[in-house]
């Protein structure tokens, strides 16, 4: 039976085309370290982590590929903000669907939160931002675009009022990243976090932040120690990017998300038409199902193919468990790590059956997915 893979929401697969032969390369022909080993290949791979930098720079429009920190995923890149730049106790403004990526941190340091409410279909109210800002207020963190309900959040306007008060705006970019657009000079941003295995078709284990460079100079890393550079002091070197990251990297993962990132970008205007193609076929579909609700916007809203949804007196867990026992068919159940969305979209504590196609996915493979949904909701 064909396996029908709808979870790139989760992490993208397949991956990007050679992305597995680049990384069988790194490893089987070069497997060096940068900034410690003397080597021609080293050279090559620098030359390599540095065009991915470029990349990543003019993707998010900020002219300083050197104040990017290469992380593990997109919750370390959160962390490393998060716990660089807000001081215990300090207070922050928050979207109704952050993911927990963002709140356990938060929790952790015992931040104060405000959350600016969303609507039924997890829009986040942007004129009702500016009332929750006091004047301890550290942060304006906005999940540009939910996980759960697909909503793609404005993003503008909590920029235009975040500069206005001179607080700091940080973007979780992991499900936006790169099909909606992110101009961080423009929005004057402090950062904007993203992760390399969803929508770059890269591999788990890489992620990042673009970080201002003013603050980029002077944050706190997440993580301390051997750098390569400036070994004679035991202080955290001062240059960037070398003060953001420290320890041996994710070399391998790296290579992967540079061909990754090579390939999305060439091929971005056509997997933006694929994704809405699929996205429409898959929301009409859902909507002519009896018995089904589809919660979230609608596809005449900024949203991404990201889709929750439930039957009335029906287990979503169930519904998973058969489409995948007779359809081979993967998708993702539950609360998806943003509880705080649930609540909005009124499918707390449940949670919903989530469905999120991606570049490979063929019309065939939703078309099957529906019929057996409907199927199931029928029996």
């Amino acid at each position: 039976m064909r396996r029908i893979y709808l979870d790139n929401a989760a992490t993208s697969f397949p991956k990007a085309p050679g992305t597995g032969e680049a990384i069988r390369r790194f490893i089987d022909e070069d497997g060096v370290s940068l900034y410690r080993t003397a080597s021609k290949k080293a050279d090559d791979i620098w030359d390599s982590i540095f065009d991915l930098r470029e990349m990543l720079s003019k993707l998010y429009h900020y002219p300083h590929p050197e104040c990017i920190a290469f992380t593990m995923n997109v919750t370390e890149a959160l962390n490393f903000m998060i716990k660089g730049m807000i001081p215990e106790g300090g207070h922050v403004v928050v979207t109704s669907s952050e993911h927990n990526a963002v709140m356990r941190p938060l929790s952790q340091i015992r931040a104060g939160v405000s959350r600016i409410p969303s609507d039924r279909y997890g829009y986040s109210k942007m004129d009702r931002l500016e009332e929750l800002i006091r004047k301890d207020t550290k942060a304006i963190i906005i999940n540009a675009a939910s996980n759960v309900s697909g909503a793609v959040q404005d993003i503008a306007k909590a920029g235009e009022i975040a500069e206005a008060h001179g607080i700091p705006l940080i973007i979780d970019a992991a499900q936006a990243s790169p099909f909606i657009d992110i101009d961080m000079t423009g929005l004057n941003a402090a950062a904007v976090c993203f992760t390399g295995h969803k929508g770059f078709l890269g591999p788990q284990g890489t992620g990042g932040v673009i970080i201002r460079r003013d603050i980029a100079e002077r944050i706190q890393p997440l993580i301390s120690g051997g750098t390569g550079t400036e070994s004679d002091s035991e202080d955290i070197p001062s240059a960037v990017p070398e003060r953001l990251r420290a320890g041996t990297d994710n070399l391998p993962g790296l290579i992967g998300l540079h061909h990754a990132v090579a390939y999305t970008i060439g091929h971005l205007e056509s997997i933006k038409v694929k994704m809405r193609s699929l996205s429409e076929r898959l929301y009409e579909g859902l909507m002519a199902i009896e018995g089904i609700a589809v919660h979230g916007p609608s596809l005449n809203t900024p949203r991404t193919a990201v889709f929750s949804v439930t039957a009335e007196g029906r287990d979503p867990a169930d519904i998973a468990s058969t489409l995948l026992d007779r359809g081979n068919i993967e998708t993702r159940v539950g609360l998806h790590c943003a509880p705080s969305a649930h609540r909005t979209l009124g499918t707390f504590p449940a949670g919903t059956l989530r469905i999120s196609p991606g570049p490979f996915t063929e019309d065939s493979d939703i078309d099957t997915l529906l019929c057996l949904l409907r199927e199931i909701i029928n029996e």
